[in-house]
């Protein structure tokens, strides 16, 4: 028998052969390291310079014509701007979240787009310490985050990170019985309105001492984007934009959502957006009735809003990869917490949400930097030998098998060349995300490892709930 201290250390060098081989791996990339690519900044950035010229982010101009200025070179997004002269990409978050672009576009563009660079990496930094705060392995966190949103988020430029670490930080403020500042973090989390709605909700709900917080930083965040949209500008962003853009992907291969899914399968399209607006309803309502008793059977108050978190972006009308992040905290809790084996499927459930499967399908380079994560988080949860064998082979088998059979989607040809100045972005977004769709069955089976992962999650919260 070996001595349990030379298999540590047989195990820690196997895991530091592992990194200097992911690490090797993805430099690689090339110019499709996240940091050079960031595909969505340009559009954050053109949207707060509009705000700030006093101009609409939501319609077609000014928003394609700065887009266009800026999405040059061999890039992506720049052969994608020089061979599509009519695409916009919209940017249809709510007014307040464009405060710092705007101050981002008073600056040379190079310079605002390595500061959003540093401040995402910051904020995933972050939303993982604070989660070991709370009690968990920092190792255990840095994985989980790694690639599922630090690779991810950064890779599109996204603003989800910011969302994310005021939910982590709302966790541990509950925690530590700081609920008043909870209260302001939980209004943060609107950054990502559907995401951080449910956040809200259950604040408001179980954290009594949180109210009066949470309803002077709602009142602050309405009063933001009443002073940059105007209180007319705010409420066309309600009803006009919102539901232009829930419509605008229904058939485009980057969802998550039920909506989409349905829509793919044949539903008609109506009906697919009442199910997927419906699930999002239903699962908040039983959200608000498992979180409290999840925390009250785990002791941990962290769930009140972590649980609600990895409700909403299971189904719904309208979800992406980027935003599967917030379900994250709620399921590395649950494997730190429970025992047995609610224990082993939660972690099984996490090393599936800590794999960004679309993006390491058509990246090989990430294969050795998934197989490391997937590695660490079963290390670190000390799940049964056996059980973590099969769930690492089965991963890298399923990750090199969808890497066989490259992602390829049909080119956007045939957009008209033009839209209306005045017509909302994501009209013509519809358009081409239309053109992108296709109906290879892979593009569904990607994303079905995630979507067992999420429904998993929700099953042992259940059933944890459901003890008392």
């Amino acid at each position: 028998m070996i001595p349990q201290r030379h298999r540590r250390l047989v195990l820690v060098l196997i895991l530091l052969a592992l990194g200097f081989a992911a690490l090797r791996d993805f430099s690689r990339l090339g110019p499709a390291l996240p940091w050079r690519t960031m595909d969505e900044f340009a559009d954050f950035y053109c949207a707060g310079l509009a705000f700030d010229r006093g101009a609409s982010p939501y319609t077609y101009e000014p928003l394609h014509a700065c887009e266009h200025r800026l999405n040059k070179g061999q890039s992506f997004r720049g052969q994608l701007f020089a061979a599509n002269p009519g695409v916009a990409v919209p940017a249809p978050q709510p007014p307040y979240d464009f405060v710092p672009f705007m101050a981002l576009g008073r600056a040379n563009f190079s310079v605002a787009r390595a500061i959003d660079a540093t401040a995402i990496v910051l904020a995933v930094a972050l939303s993982a310490i604070a989660l070991a705060a709370i009690g968990v392995p920092l190792a255990l966190t840095v994985a989980v985050f790694a690639l599922s949103t630090g690779y991810v988020e950064l890779n599109t430029a996204q603003i989800v990170p910011f969302a994310l670490l005021a939910l982590v930080l709302c966790g541990l403020t509950l925690e530590r019985g700081r609920d008043r500042l909870a209260g302001i973090l939980a209004a943060l989390t609107l950054i990502e309105p559907t995401l951080g709605l449910p956040v809200v909700v259950a604040t408001f709900l179980f954290a009594p001492r949180a109210r009066w917080s949470l309803a002077a930083g709602l009142a602050g965040l309405l009063a933001l984007a009443c002073a940059i949209a105007g209180p007319t500008g705010f409420l066309a962003y309600l009803i006009s934009v919102l539901p232009a853009h829930s419509r605008s992907e229904l058939f485009f291969p980057f969802q998550y959502s039920l909506t989409s899914a349905l829509a793919i399968l044949g539903v008609w399209p109506p009906v697919a957006r009442v199910l997927g607006l419906s699930s999002y309803v239903l699962l908040l309502a039983a959200a608000l009735m498992i979180a409290p008793r999840t925390s009250t059977q785990l002791q941990r108050r962290a769930f009140f809003v972590f649980i609600p978190a990895l409700c909403c972006v299971i189904g719904g009308a309208f979800l992406h990869q980027e935003e599967l992040c917030f379900a994250i905290p709620a399921v590395t809790l649950l494997a730190w917490e429970t025992t047995g084996k609610q224990r082993a499927a939660a972690t099984v459930a996490l090393c599936l949400l800590a794999v960004p499967w679309i993006p390491a399908w058509g990246s090989k380079q990430l294969f050795l930097a998934n197989v490391l994560v997937v590695a660490t988080i079963l290390v670190q949860l000390r799940l049964e030998l056996r059980t973590s064998l099969i769930t690492l082979g089965a991963i890298a088998a399923a990750l090199y098998c969808f890497e066989l059979v490259p992602p390829r989607l049909p080119a956007p040809t045939g957009m008209p060349a033009v839209y209306a100045a005045s017509q909302l972005v994501s009209l013509e977004w519809r358009d081409y995300t239309v053109l992108r769709s296709t109906h290879n069955p892979l593009w569904f089976a990607i994303k079905l490892p995630t979507w067992g992962a999420l429904l998993a999650s929700l099953a042992i919260a259940v059933s944890i709930s459901r003890r008392i």
